[in-house]
């Protein structure tokens, strides 16, 4: 029975010795800290003259474009508009004002034909009145009564005719007044459209302001003006940078930004040298993330870098790849992310004890993407798993 005994208690610690070997662990050790992320973004000129398109009624075409890049000269073309639609434009209104104009004049004729027949009829009225009140006589020895009466009759119905024919002109004055008022502000309308439409014909070339190279804007899906775009009234297109100084703007990843502020290292390369390192540091960050493209769920934290020095490679638009160092120290004891747990609110590893591992209670500070620094809990040389035991 002892033997049997003997023969267990070998193999049960044979076992946990072989588990205990095949537990993957760490030796601590301080080592340098680092914590970086990368970002990507484009060279930007810190001080430009937009280039936008005019102030118009409706979109417009582009006919006409320079290259991006184009080194210009003050005066020289930047983009060219196609006038086929203001020219349809103007057509249109030139037809509309002048049909308004033939409706007006057919409209004063015929008021002042209609006026002039009821002037000719309050003439005509008044001149009945005087007759019929300079031949009244009242007298009853020489007129009889009614006689009297039918003249007095007359009299009256010749003034009320009076009457009619002086509210008919009034009434007929404000009718035609309000008439022309709406015949007026219709070819107010159709001059105002005609002179839109003249304007845009006479700016349909925009020209450099000054010496400078073109670096066209990108929409909202990356791409930029050419011919046959449509731009809308005021849109930037694109700008004439001042070269001599160019800072980076940078998107980081929202939950890599934990940690960015201003005055951070930054590391960066051009993409079209990417052998050539430049230095530079963060000078703003965003305190909002935002989306970048359409269809990316991922936001992202705008950075501003200025570099260290300007180089005559630095084109607006050019796309850069940087790396920001966020935190960095010298011996400092780090351990994986992975080799961390929580319970009930408290952070601990699996270190080993002997033969054993055993939970050990920790508290960290700067992490990184992939390690924590340990600030108390654990000593250099400890060894900890590199796995959850538990599980």
């Amino acid at each position: 029975m002892k033997f049997w005994l003997t023969i267990a208690i070998c193999l049960l610690l044979t076992a946990c010795q072989t588990e205990q070997q095949q537990t993957p662990s760490l030796e601590l050790q301080p080592q340098p800290f680092q914590h970086r992320v990368q970002a990507e973004g484009e060279l930007f000129a810190v001080n430009a003259v937009s280039i936008n398109a005019p102030q118009s009624r409706g979109p417009r075409l582009i006919a006409e474009i320079q290259a991006e890049y184009t080194q210009l000269q003050e005066g020289d073309l930047v983009v060219r508009f196609d006038p086929r639609q203001l020219q349809r434009e103007q057509r249109n209104a030139d037809h509309a004002l002048a049909t308004v104009q033939a409706e007006l004049a057919q409209q004063q004729v015929e008021q002042n034909s209609e006026l002039g027949t009821i002037a000719l009829s309050l003439a005509l009225v008044s001149q009945e009145f005087g007759f019929a009140d300079q031949f009244s006589i009242d007298d009853v020895q020489i007129r009889s009564r009614l006689e009297i009466l039918d003249s007095l009759q007359n009299k009256a119905y010749l003034e009320e005719k009076q009457n009619f024919f002086n509210w008919q002109e009034h009434s007929f004055t404000d009718k035609a007044q309000g008439q022309l008022d709406l015949l007026q502000l219709r070819q107010q309308q159709q001059q105002t459209l005609r002179q839109v439409a003249s304007d845009g014909l006479e700016a349909l070339e925009v020209r450099a302001p000054y010496d400078g190279i073109l670096v066209l804007d990108a929409d909202w899906r990356g791409q930029k003006a050419e011919v046959g775009s449509m731009v809308f009234p005021g849109q930037r297109i694109g700008s004439l940078p001042d070269l001599s100084l160019q800072h980076l703007k940078l998107y980081v990843i929202e939950h890599e930004a934990s940690g960015l502020r201003s005055g951070q290292q930054v590391t960066f390369q051009l993409a079209a040298q990417p052998g050539q390192q430049f230095a530079g540091e963060v000078i703003q960050v965003s305190q909002v993330a935002q989306s970048r493209q359409r269809r990316d769920p991922r936001r992202y934290i705008e950075v501003t870098v200025a570099p260290a020095q300007q180089s005559e490679l630095f084109l607006p638009g050019s796309r850069v790849k940087a790396s920001i160092m966020l935190n960095q120290a010298e011996q400092q004891l780090l351990i994986p992310l992975q080799a961390i747990f929580a319970e009930q609110n408290q952070l601990y590893v699996w270190r080993k004890n002997g033969r054993t591992f055993e939970k050990q209670i920790i508290e960290i500070g700067h992490k990184s993407l992939t390690h924590a620094v340990v600030i108390q809990g654990l000593s250099p040389g400890d060894h900890i798993a590199l796995i959850d035991l538990d599980s």
